[in-house]
């Protein structure tokens, strides 16, 4: 058994197409889209939040004052803009964007509570029907660390493993009947293996899988991977994540609470 720790990459990101956005907001609203675009594209942070803040700002005409009647003033910053739609919980808009991350070296412990968030995702997930692995690695609980008679056991299984797989001629294998086998072998491995997994999800379901899988309740490793999780986020959309905090818990790893839960 090979000792692992979860690792967190965050691979890809909502991209605006400048041009065509440019020209929308000239067609849409004129001068006074046009002129609100000219000056606050320049000082956004992401594309993401930008996008997010367009969308909001179609919704009320709310470029600039002078488009809609009923529009008398604007929040001039897309800090200020945002932190309101973060206190009225308009959420919807936060689903224009988008970000990937893929998680390597996490269990199958892990996946399967991150399944459960299946609601504006998307998931790509290693297969063990065509993956035959070489051995098992894991990350091993704090609780487990020390335990001498647990890592004896995943390398009791590790060993019945491949004597199993070492039954069978490989090379000599139609590829069909390899994933056949390998399908059927995967069965007697445990759940805390190691996988790798590429997640993407809106920000407003990050918001939400961040407060619900940090909490002091949730199951360590997942509290492990999402805490890297809210610090990356936070650093890169810090408008989007202006109002979470982090607690440090006595295990090393953090509780994210948002001020507006209900976006």
């Amino acid at each position: 058994m090979r000792k692992i720790e979860p690792q967190v990459y965050l691979i890809g990101e909502t991209s605006l197409v400048r041009e065509n956005l440019e020209k929308m907001l000239a067609d849409h609203g004129g001068d006074i889209a046009k002129g609100w675009y000219d000056t606050t594209n320049q000082a956004a942070s992401s594309h993401g939040e930008y996008l997010i803040e367009v969308a909001g700002r179609m919704c009320y005409e709310s470029y600039g004052v002078g488009l809609n009647p009923n529009v008398t003033k604007i929040r001039g910053t897309s800090k200020e803009y945002l932190e309101n739609i973060l206190k009225k919980g308009d959420g919807s808009i936060l689903e224009h964007s988008s970000v990937t991350f893929a998680f390597l070296k996490v269990s199958r412990v892990f996946t399967h509570e991150l399944v459960r968030h299946r609601a504006g995702t998307a998931i790509s997930q290693e297969s063990m029907r065509y993956v035959r692995p070489k051995e098992i690695s894991m990350w091993v609980p704090p609780e487990m660390q020390n335990d001498k008679d647990y890592t004896d056991l995943v390398q009791k299984i590790e060993e019945g493993y491949g004597k199993l797989a070492a039954k069978y001629d490989w090379d000599k294998m139609d590829f069909n009947i390899k994933k056949v086998l390998t399908s059927a072998l995967r069965r007697v491995l445990p759940d805390g293996m190691a996988t790798n997994i590429v997640w993407t999800a809106n920000h407003r379901t990050i918001r939400h899988v961040i407060t619900m899988r940090t909490s002091e309740y949730a199951e360590i490793e997942i509290r492990k991977v999402f805490d890297e999780v809210a610090k990356q986020v936070k650093a890169r959309y810090p408008l989007i994540y202006q109002d979470f905090e982090r607690t440090e818990l006595p295990d090393g790893t953090g509780s994210w609470k948002p001020t507006h839960v209900k976006v």
